[in-house]
């Protein structure tokens, strides 16, 4: 064979692989896009309503010291992970002891004086007093008292003498009439008859002025009576008063969230969100927040849901919430609450539907995002 043929011949064989090579890719590639259309053909449509979601909490403890102290030291920072009982701040209760001490001192002042010799006899006589205006008002209403009994007696007695002058000087008059008797004999008698109706007037002025007296001698009771009681009240409210203060500074450390001279968690998981003083910092006594706790209990995820996908989930459909921090895995949940309105985010009509996890997650707290994912009515997650 020349050079000539076994270039041609090279060319030839060349040719074919090249050929052959085509054909052989070709294949392959059909048989990937087979194998392909057969997997997406098998695998099963996703159903899912997928939610953008924000981590929330929905309430928190704020902790209010309103006695004197101040701030020795702080014991977490804010985001710090606490439970039941966790020291939050420790206090210097000096200025409080002493403000104790001073009411203490307050109540046993008032309490001796409660019990000293004036004030037993002020209730001495409010009790003689009491017994007093009985007695005159019963003397008034009955007309019952020795002056009102002389003076009714002496009044019956003017009454009937003046009847009888009154009815002699009608028989006088008679007499006068058919000249028995003279004129000068006639007003002798009348005289005596003015007598005796202006005797019965007098008692009966009398009468009134006694019956006035003994009002104003219980009016004058009464006053008495008022100022002793009054002067009870004020000593007593003294005492009570001075309890009162006492009792209710006592109280303003008998509060779950401190222990002796510290300020401790009352919650049994919590995320320290604010401290609101420093160390060294002088609580005057009135109501202060020194730190907010978030009730990790608390936190759920508000997961931004569609208008037009709301109808697709209720109460009952099935729910994961996978967080941003770590998109592996799939904390299981529940729809707490789905609300009646929508809201506007960015132009769209959104529903803020209320998710709770399953289980406590590091990856769920406040702040974070999360997405959600709601079975459809038809489809579970």
């Amino acid at each position: 064979m020349s050079k000539k043929e076994r270039v041609s011949h090279m060319k030839k064989i060349v040719l074919l692989l090249f050929a052959a090579l085509l054909i052989l890719t070709a294949g392959c590639q059909k048989n990937e896009d087979a194998v392909q259309a057969e997997a997406q053909d098998s695998a099963p449509a996703n159903t899912d309503i997928t939610a953008f979601g924000e981590v929330l909490y929905g309430s928190e403890s704020q902790i209010v010291i309103d006695f004197p102290a101040q701030i020795e030291s702080i014991d977490v920072e804010a985001g710090d992970f606490v439970t039941e009982g966790t020291q939050l701040i420790t206090l210097s209760i000096d200025a409080y002891k002493q403000t104790l001490i001073e009411l203490q001192a307050k109540v046993d002042i008032a309490t001796a004086c409660a019990e000293n010799a004036d004030y037993a006899a002020l209730q001495e006589q409010i009790s003689v007093l009491k017994k007093q205006i009985t007695y005159r008002q019963t003397e008034l209403n009955n007309e019952s008292s020795p002056d009102l009994q002389m003076l009714q007696t002496a009044l019956s007695l003017a009454q009937t003498e003046a009847q009888q002058a009154n009815e002699d000087l009608e028989n006088y008059k008679a007499l006068l009439d058919s000249g028995a008797i003279s004129e000068s004999e006639y007003f002798a008698f009348s005289d005596a008859a003015d007598r005796k109706n202006k005797a019965v007037s007098d008692i009966e002025l009398n009468l009134t002025k006694t019956k006035r007296a003994l009002q104003e001698t219980i009016d004058s009771l009464n006053v008495s009576l008022k100022t002793a009681e009054v002067q009870l009240s004020q000593q007593k409210a003294s005492t009570q008063a001075a309890q009162a203060n006492l009792d209710l500074m006592k109280s303003k450390t008998d509060k779950p969230y401190i222990s002796g001279n510290t300020v401790v968690s009352d919650l049994a998981r919590g995320i320290v969100k604010k401290i609101n003083v420093q160390k060294g910092a002088v609580l005057s006594g009135a109501a202060q927040t020194v730190i907010t706790v978030i009730d990790a209990d608390s936190i759920y995820v508000s997961a931004e849901v569609p208008e037009e996908f709301i109808g697709e989930i209720s109460a009952n459909s099935r729910v994961y919430i996978v967080p941003t921090s770590d998109r592996e895995i799939k904390i299981p949940a529940y729809i707490v609450k789905i609300p009646n309105m929508a809201v506007d985010v960015d132009g769209d009509r959104i529903i803020n539907v209320k998710v709770m996890p399953d289980e406590n997650s590091p990856y769920i707290k406040p702040g974070f995002t999360a997405e959600v994912y709601f079975s459809r009515a038809d489809g579970t997650p």
